[in-house]
């Protein structure tokens, strides 16, 4: 090179060095090992945050900053984006959120299974069995109250929210059996409409559910058509993940058309082998899946990460034919009949059979005497002399037809050949609860706890079923591509500063025996570039932000 070319070369040089302005950051994070949730290798390197913001990512960072945090080695990744969850009422009532910040999870996708928070008119109320915290009532009515509501309402976790099928069919039509008038489908279109336009990120369907079970296909295609146009995402607890009707295999097949037929993406919620009967069968179920992306269709799945599944009894065992309609105090009410209880008896039992038995069930929540929760049903029914079935149609008569268990009925090769599929994302399936106060009741389900925990200490160190680095994919990125989160799910300049710094070694999630527990291993959870845990404590901040999609 020229000694007058390197001259030019340095003037240019201190030209740009003269432009560029120091920047004071928020926080660095610094001596950590980055995974960025896309699937790369972890690297060492640090992390700048402004303005709820990552400034800039790299190996080492120098810039000023008002803190610095010393990971220690530890894992930093992006906070954990729960693809499943059903917290669309608890935070009106405890809006803490601590059993899923305590995990790693900075953003919730609710309103899955075909219930949604709104729209609140109707017979909606009748879809929230489980759902609603007691003594709660709703003030607002259509989708875009609701979203609003959650604006407001201070969190320390972000929301992207679903419109459920069963809230929507509920809240124009009732709950009854029976395809939907031309009226009624004019209006149904126009309330989802609404809400997508508000800001819902798609629809989600419960078609095991009643009334989700009552729609024609011809209404679930048509309703995935105004999600597909509009930019949304069709979610799907489909209508058999056993052999409680069509099948397993039959029904993942069935909501494929429907997708593919409305055009619109799909997401299977809690994709599962369900029962003894269609044990093995997750591989079939995953070559469909697998098929369909073959056929450019966009289809991704969720799973909770155990061989139990959690529900309300009356929904999970009661034929669909005699929910039809009913409030919780309504079956109640009729199962004190002996000639209605004849008359279901034999499925009832059935389908304690096809949930594993009554021994794999264990009561969760029974408020007529707590002290079964815990138990099997085959303990409780021994002690009181009394055959599973008939124990079981008792509780829903003394608890006015709601009570919840969780049921050991899924087979551990299945969950694993789930978790390897690269389109499989991690969802609790559960609500933000908390170990005090009004969301502390009962003997829940781990995954409301220890769901994305569990992933890395179990399927990562335990069993090598996932790396690490696949792990945090499943669990930031992949979540936030599919619902269009858009900026998070990455470590990356630009992005939000939901961040989350694990040490893989520690991690402890909770267990069937000790359920109502706070993971260990995860010291530091940052969400929009507040720390709302710190040094394993809640800070208090409530920085969470309900999301909208992007039309």
């Amino acid at each position: 090179m020229s000694e007058e070319h390197g001259g030019a070369w340095s003037s240019r040089k201190a030209v740009c060095c003269k432009e560029v302005a120091v920047v004071k950051c928020d926080v660095l994070i610094h001596n950590g090992r980055i995974i960025d949730g896309k699937g790369n290798l972890w690297y060492w390197g640090s992390v700048a945050i402004k303005d709820g913001r990552i400034l800039q990512v790299g190996r080492k960072i120098e810039l000023p900053t008002s803190e610095s945090i010393d990971a220690k080695g530890m894992i930093i990744c992006p906070g954990f984006i729960d693809a499943h969850s059903h917290s669309d009422f608890v935070y009106f009532v405890d809006s803490a959120a601590q059993s899923k910040i305590r995990q790693g999870v900075t953003t919730e996708v609710i309103g899955n299974c075909g219930v949604s928070g709104a729209p609140w008119m109707g017979a909606a109320s009748n879809c929230a069995l489980g759902m609603m915290p007691s003594g709660f009532s709703p003030s607002w009515r259509t989708f875009e109250e609701y979203l609003e509501a959650l604006a407001i309402l201070r969190k320390p976790v972000n929301v992207a929210a679903l419109v459920g099928h069963g809230t929507l069919r509920a809240a124009v039509m009732g709950t009854e059996n029976r395809p939907w008038r031309s009226d009624e489908s004019s209006e149904m279109k126009r309330v989802l409409s609404t809400a997508l336009n508000a800001g819902a990120f798609g629809l989600s369907t419960g078609l095991f559910y009643a009334p989700g079970s009552y729609a024609t296909k011809e209404e679930l295609v048509e309703l995935a058509r105004i999600v597909g146009e509009q930019g949304g995402i069709l979610a799907s607890h489909h209508r058999d993940e056993g052999t409680y009707s069509i099948g397993f295999l039959n029904s993942v097949a069935e909501i494929i058309s429907i997708a593919e037929e409305g055009k619109v993406p799909l997401q299977i919620s809690h994709l599962k082998a369900f029962g003894p009967d269609v044990w093995g069968q997750s591989t079939k179920a995953l070559e469909a899946i697998e098929g369909a992306r073959e056929r450019k269709m966009d289809v991704t799945c969720d799973q909770y990460p155990y061989c139990a599944t959690g529900g309300n009894v009356a929904a999970d065992i009661l034929p669909i034919s005699f929910q039809g309609g009913k409030r919780p105090e309504d079956i109640g009410r009729d199962l004190r009949s002996s000639k209605v209880r004849d008359s279901i008896y034999d499925e009832v039992a059935d389908n304690i059979r096809r949930r594993g038995g009554a021994e794999n069930l264990t009561v969760a929540n029974y408020a007529p005497d707590q002290s079964w929760e815990g138990r099997s049903i085959q303990h409780v029914a021994v002690k009181l002399g009394k055959d599973p079935t008939t124990l079981v149609l008792d509780m829903l008569v003394e608890a006015e037809g709601y009570a919840v268990w969780v049921s050991h009925a899924l087979n551990e090769q299945d969950v694993e050949n789930i978790m390897r599929y690269h389109g499989t994302m991690i969802g609790s399936d559960g609500r933000a609860l908390s170990t005090e106060g009004p969301l502390s009741q009962g003997n829940p389900h781990p995954r409301n706890y220890g769901a994305f925990p569990r992933v890395l200490s179990v399927y990562v160190h335990q069993k090598g079923t996932l790396h690490l680095e696949e792990a945090i994919r499943k669990m930031t990125s992949l979540p936030a591509q599919t619902f269009g989160l858009a900026k998070r799910g990455v470590i990356e300049e630009g992005g939000w500063a939901d961040i989350v710094l694990l040490d893989e070694t520690e991690i402890v999630d909770a267990s069937y025996s000790n359920p109502k527990k706070y993971p260990d291993g995860i010291p530091y959870v940052m969400v929009n570039g507040k720390w709302v845990i710190k040094d394993g404590n809640f800070t208090r901040e409530l920085p969470g932000q309900a999301l909208y999609r992007e039309s």
